[in-house]
């Protein structure tokens, strides 16, 4: 009699125990699964990695040689007086120009480029409007090359205004308007038979670059797929990168690299 009461005992417990597992199984692994099959490769997707590495080519600041001549402007950067909006070789100042100008999540970096047509050296202002206040970069442009006058921490829209020193003053020549919007969303959108399927979109106006990690099953668990990169378009089409996380717990994490946004955390257990 005591050995049946043990086994009905035991039996109650496994019961139990299986009824509470299968409850936070399912609690977990809630999310929409797609009509979409493990893949041939592990990422699809338009990707876009800008010609220019944020951070790598940052201008090398000077001191102003003098004063500047200002284009007059209302406390916003808007330009007050102009006949007209001036595009890239056909400022104010023969040779020397804005050119593509590059947005990046990277610490909300923008790169106002410069170029310099001419066969000599020249000394260059940049200000840079944004969010109700403005800051300066003086720096040298060498003949025939680019600048890359770094401001860092804009968010939005901005104006930039660019002067050539003359000898004597540093000149108007002209402006260029963009906007910096790191906004890059990622959703689980498959998630069943141990694989994982995160959908990337930038939704921004910025270059972002997007680190995706798998922080368990561990490597040792044979489908460890890691950490892996992508770089969304601007605006564009839907990323699809894909794990392969086995029918065991999983972790995962994906962040945009150097920016202000909060990473996203995908867990559960296939």
């Amino acid at each position: 009699m005591k050995t049946l009461s043990k086994l009905k005992v035991l039996a109650s417990g496994m019961t139990l125990s299986l009824a509470l597992v299968v409850g936070f199984t399912s609690a977990v692994s809630a999310a929409p699964v797609v009509g979409a099959q493990p893949p041939v490769t592990s990422v699809s997707g338009p990707q876009s990695k800008p010609a220019v590495e944020p951070g790598s080519r940052d201008a090398k600041k000077t001191e102003a040689l003098g004063i500047t001549n200002y284009a007059k402007v209302d406390s916003n950067g808007k330009l007050q007086a102009a006949p007209k909006t001036f595009s890239p070789l056909a400022g104010n100042v023969s040779g020397v120009d804005f050119w593509t100008p590059y947005n990046y999540c990277y610490h909300h970096l923008v790169y106002p480029t410069v170029r310099n047509t001419t066969a000599t050296d020249k000394y260059i202002q940049v200000r840079l409007y944004n969010q109700s206040g403005y800051r300066d970069i003086y720096t040298t442009i060498y003949a025939n090359s680019y600048a890359y006058p770094a401001f860092y921490g804009v968010e939005g829209s901005w104006t930039a205004y660019l002067y050539v020193w003359n000898g004597s003053t540093y000149q108007y020549d002209e402006y260029w308007t963009g906007n910096n919007t790191c906004n890059v969303s990622v959703v689980r959108d498959y998630n069943t038979s141990g694989w994982v399927r995160l959908a990337i979109k930038n939704n921004g106006t910025a270059y972002a670059s997007q680190r995706s990690t798998e922080l368990a099953p561990y490597p040792g668990s044979g489908t460890y797929t890691g950490t892996q990169y992508d770089y969304p378009v601007a605006g564009g089409a839907t990323i699809y990168r894909w794990f392969q996380v086995g029918y065991t717990p999983y972790g995962i994490v994906s962040d945009t690299q150097d920016s202000w946004l909060t990473p996203s955390y995908f867990t559960g257990d296939l």
